[in-house]
């Protein structure tokens, strides 16, 4: 006689926007039909611990053989066949919350907004926002503009910074809650990441932590991003969860739960990185050999050459002229470089303005060279130039109120009018001219 048999594949990234399931069930009745389009809710866990792990619908169904079995196979992805989109038309002015933007989303949608609102505190739209239209296009443009990744995930929409610090309370995982094996310690663009295998738990989320309790570990060095793993490279300690993996088998011995994490704040830019297809925001508008000089000194700065590019292009007024200045000051050329900073690099502004813009990149390394190792963003990026004292420091960071000769001076910064900047704010415009640089990318 056959067997009933369920196999299950469940894969949960807010990278993808949806969560994906793989289910096959051997000898299932033919006259127990299962249609692309129809919904799907899949529970499992050991005793005391059974929940949805996932919940969405058929996509494609296939009948197989596995020796002498039938296999009915499902492939199903999370959300509803009809409502996975959405519409919206709204519109939001600047300065207007980002955490409320998204709330108002959700609410519309609608989806149980899942969000550590602690990751959102400070941050406001750059400039006025229409949503019109398709919900899940409207969050792609946003994720890509404020630097945050969305998922539909038992019915549910999440939202979250996966390096970003968590005020959730984190999971113990050890060899006495269920952990398999060692866990794997690696080290990428995004941070410190760990990857663990537990007894599958269906509350494992993502936006929750972890805190590894281990003596031992191993160590992953089997991508491109290549750093020393020193100091910090223990996998014991806390993880923000960055996507899971269910899978089981119900004539197998062992279901499983695979978490990829990531500890907060240990994200560093990639020496030489530029946008995903290779080429530098802005790098239309200047030579070649610009361009290549410039990703070797983002390469020893272990600066994003693209993020110096959009601060270039927006302190030139998109010119990337060496002689460009500041008709109120003495700032001059690509980053604005003023007489007592000309002094302390050994130069002029007089002898930087008469320089070609290959030339004077040697100075912007120079200038830059003092912040290296401390610039993990693009608005670090900026503060070095704008506001030094406020590299490294949160989004909600304080730089100026009023009244005083700063806020006097930078008033336009103030987008929500409040009566201060914040960090946040004075680097949208540089977040701006980041995005605008893409057009011209090369």
């Amino acid at each position: 006689m056959y067997q009933f048999r369920v196999v299950f594949d469940i894969d949960i990234n807010p990278g993808e926007t949806l969560a994906f399931g793989d289910f096959r069930i051997y000898n299932l009745a033919k006259a127990s039909t299962v249609e692309a389009g129809s919904s799907i809710e899949f529970r499992a866990g050991y005793t005391n611990q059974v929940d949805t792990i996932f919940k969405g619908y058929v996509t494609n169904t296939f009948r197989e053989r596995d020796g002498a079995s039938t296999v009915q196979r499902f492939l199903c992805k999370s959300g509803s066949p009809v409502g996975d989109r959405g519409s919206l038309n709204s519109s939001y002015s600047a300065g207007a919350s980002l955490l409320d933007v998204l709330k108002d989303i959700a609410k519309q949608w609608p989806r149980q907004l899942d969000i550590e609102e602690s990751q959102f505190e400070g941050i406001t739209l750059t400039s006025g926002y229409m949503v019109d239209g398709d919900i899940p296009q409207e969050l792609n443009q946003l994720a890509f503009a404020y630097d945050f990744d969305w998922l539909q995930d038992r019915g549910r929409l999440v939202i979250t910074r996966r390096t970003a610090a968590r005020t959730t309370p984190a999971t113990e995982i050890s060899q006495f809650t269920g952990m398999v094996g060692i866990p794997e310690v690696s080290r990428g663009p995004n941070g410190l990441g760990v990857y663990v295998i537990h007894r599958l738990n269906p509350y494992f989320r993502i936006n929750g932590r972890i805190d590894i309790k281990s003596e031992f570990q191993s160590f992953n060095a089997g991508n491109l991003f290549v750093v020393e793993l020193a100091g910090d490279a223990r996998a014991a300690g806390e993880y923000n969860i960055s996507s899971l993996r269910h899978r089981g088998d119900s004539h197998g011995n062992l279901w499983v739960t695979e978490i990829d994490g990531l500890r907060a704040n240990t994200a560093r830019p990639i020496a030489g990185s530029t946008l995903s297809n290779g080429s530098l925001a802005w790098g239309a508008r200047v030579s070649q050999e610009f361009r290549v000089k410039l990703r070797e000194i983002g390469g020893r700065l272990n600066i994003d050459p693209s993020w110096l590019m959009a601060v270039m292009g927006f302190e030139t007024g998109y010119t990337f002229s060496t002689r460009i200045k500041n008709p109120g000051s003495s700032a001059t050329g690509l980053i604005q470089f003023v007489s007592s900073t000309a002094r302390s690099l050994g130069t002029t502004t007089t002898e930087l303005s008469r320089m070609t813009d290959v030339q004077q990149l040697d100075y912007v390394e120079k200038y830059f060279n003092q912040y290296k190792g401390r610039i993990n963003s693009l608005a670090d990026c900026y503060m070095a130039v704008f506001w030094p004292a406020a590299i490294g420091k949160p989004g909600a960071y304080v730089i100026a109120t009023s009244p005083s000769s700063v806020y006097n001076a930078n008033a336009g910064l103030d987008i929500n009018r409040d009566g201060t900047i914040t960090k946040d704010e004075a680097a949208s415009r540089v977040a701006d001219s980041y995005r605008r640089g893409q057009q011209f990318a090369k």
